[in-house]
């Protein structure tokens, strides 16, 4: 079944005209399809012990976030069930207080807008300062994306915004640790779901990963991220991603995986950046026990060498790591309007400035994280689809 059969199934009306604003009823069918993400940046590849948790996650390396960003949000779970149609009661009160965000931004009306704002901290853990140094190091993380999207040519959407992430180190001066790592750039995604079992997302994210500290334009550049997947049944699917990133160390990373729902309360999701298990304790409420691996690569800024006579480190580009376990929950508490906590461990960090031959490790420490997510529905009709041989090229451009 193609996408034209499939949304013309959800409208109910398989005679309607084509036409942007006709009205229909609702969809029903809840697909909670997967958007492969991959992190930004490898998933801490040389950090000891992590190879072993990868190879158990059912990865090879990395994509990442949503993201996820530092790359994802690390605790936004996609929600809503993969059944077609509600199979128990507790399935059809899950999908109406806890409908699942991907299937709204196919359904319904033409364009929304989704936010996410997130803090992040993590307590004092030992660090590798350089120099010779160690040192006790915490951490604030601020995350805030902003998103518009819309519907075009029948089997697109289209996305574009904005998102600013800030890393805040409590380190002192005078050592090989930034004291901040920051990313300020634009959003900009196609999906493509041209059948019910297929769905392509490509991505770009130029802008500026930088400390701030007079890179200008040098610290300027434009990772991409590809995720397929595939809808293999109504309780599982397999997604396939890859990053490029050309101010990485490997700029080429990719990773499989899956998720599986394994009946209405349990559902298992193994792919990075966010492997994890969820538990559903009421229909608005996640219970979740997985990782969060993130990490992106910076510029810091011409003078970041001088005051530790290292000037070979002026300019130079740094690979951040960091990988966390631990348990969350996800809250919605309207349809469409989430609360998303975690808290745990920071197992490891990173610092690699691998143009320099500098790697600074870290230990683990207590981190807690809370976020806000939110999709609203631009008002308009619904979106009606006709039958296939009443699709005519003006009706698809008509659409854009």
């Amino acid at each position: 079944m193609d996408l034209l059969d499939d949304l013309r199934q959800k409208t109910g009306n398989p005679n309607a005209a084509y036409r942007k604003g006709a009205r229909g009823p609702q969809s029903r069918k809840a697909q909670a399809l997967l958007l492969a993400g991959l992190p930004s940046s490898s998933v801490i590849r040389r950090i000891p012990a992590l190879g072993l948790l990868l190879v158990t996650c059912g990865v090879c390396g990395v994509h990442a976030e949503n993201p996820p960003p530092v790359a994802s949000s690390s605790t936004a779970p996609t929600g809503g069930f993969t059944t077609s149609k509600p199979q128990t009661p507790f399935q059809k009160e899950t999908m109406k207080v806890a409908p699942s965000f991907q299937e709204k931004k196919w359904t319904g009306t033409l364009g929304a807008y989704e936010t996410n704002v997130q803090y992040d901290y993590v307590g004092r853990a030992s660090q590798n300062l350089g120099l010779g140094r160690n040192g006790p190091v915490d951490e604030q993380y601020v995350d805030v994306r902003e998103n518009l999207m819309r519907h075009t040519l029948l089997v697109f959407l289209a996305q574009g915004g904005m998102e600013y992430q800030h890393q805040g180190f409590g380190v002192p001066s005078g050592v090989l640790v930034p004291q901040r790592l920051d990313s300020l750039y634009g959003d900009i995604a196609l999906d493509t779901h041209w059948s019910e079992k297929d769905l392509l997302h490509i991505e770009g994210r130029p802008g500026f990963y930088t400390d701030f500290e007079g890179s200008g334009w040098k610290a300027l550049n434009a990772p991409i991220d590809v995720g397929y997947t595939r809808v293999v049944s109504d309780s599982f699917q397999w997604v396939l991603g890859f990053n490029y990133n050309s101010w990485r160390s490997t700029r080429f990373l990719g990773a499989p995986g899956f998720r599986w729902q394994i009946n209405d309360r349990w559902r298992v999701k193994v792919y990075m950046p966010t492997p994890d298990i969820e538990y559903y304790a009421r229909p608005n409420v996640t219970l979740t026990l997985g990782g969060d691996f993130r990490g992106e690569s910076y510029r810091v800024g011409p003078h970041f060498g001088d005051s530790t006579h290292q000037p070979g480190l002026n300019n130079a580009l740094v690979d951040y790591q960091e990988a966390r376990v631990g348990p969350g929950f996800s809250w919605n508490v309207r349809p469409l309007i989430e609360i998303n906590f975690m808290t745990g461990y920071m197992i490891a960090r990173q610092f690699d400035f691998h143009d320099n031959g500098v790697v600074l490790n870290g230990s683990s420490g207590p981190f807690v994280s809370l976020a806000i997510h939110a999709l609203f529905k631009f008002p308009g009709a619904p979106l009606v689809i006709p039958q296939r041989n009443n699709v005519s090229l003006y009706n698809i451009l008509s659409y854009f």
